[in-house]
Order: C-alpha cells, then sequence, then structure tokens
C-alpha cells in the first residue's frame, strides 16, 4: 500500500526542472506525485530566458505552450501584456499560431 503524499515538487512548464516551489494540499488532490507541472511556475533561468522579452500562453489542461515576443502578443490580441507575462489560452489557439507559424516557414 501506498501512502498518500500531499507535498509535491512544482516543475517549470518550459524547462520541466524543479521550480523551487514546494506545494502542499490535502484539497486540490487525493495524493500528489513527488513532481507536479504546475502552469504558473516558471523557473527563475526560464523567466530570464524566455518571459524577459516575451509571454507565455499556455493551455493549463494540457501543458502545451508557446512563447510569443511581448509585442507580437499586443498586435495579435490587442490588450496589455499579462501580469507575469503568462496567459492561459485554448487549445484552438495554440493551434492557430503553431498553424500560421508554419505556413510562413
Amino acid at each position: 500500500m501506498t501512502e498518500k503524499s500531499y507535498v509535491t515538487l512544482a516543475l517549470c512548464p518550459i524547462c520541466q526542472k524543479e521550480s523551487g516551489e514546494l506545494l502542499m494540499d490535502r484539497r486540490l488532490k487525493p495524493t500528489f506525485e513527488m513532481h507536479t507541472i504546475v502552469p504558473s511556475s516558471v523557473c527563475k533561468d526560464c523567466k530570464e530566458k524566455y518571459l524577459k522579452k516575451g509571454v507565455m500562453l499556455i493551455n493549463p489542461k494540457t501543458g502545451a505552450l508557446i512563447v510569443l515576443r511581448w509585442q507580437l502578443y499586443k498586435r495579435m490580441f490587442g490588450k496589455p501584456v499579462p501580469r507575469g507575462r503568462i496567459a492561459f489560452c485554448e487549445q484552438e489557439v495554440l493551434d492557430k499560431i503553431n498553424e500560421m507559424n508554419n505556413s510562413n516557414n
């Protein structure tokens, strides 16, 4: 019989390395795995590399993501850059952006 764990280490959704956050909760799930990808928990290295100049669009259900330069984000969506430079979106939005990107190559 395995013991229930109410603690998990957060993984960065971009590089999938530990982000340095520890999560603990009994209400979210009956038990946690050792590591959990948290859509809004980007590690310091990825923040510096990707979010300094961009915005991450992520589907929290699938974990699929794209990082756009913030200027392109503002042009595409006509909205200010979100706080934390992370925006949640549906899979169809990511698929459409990928489709547009592939047709330009």
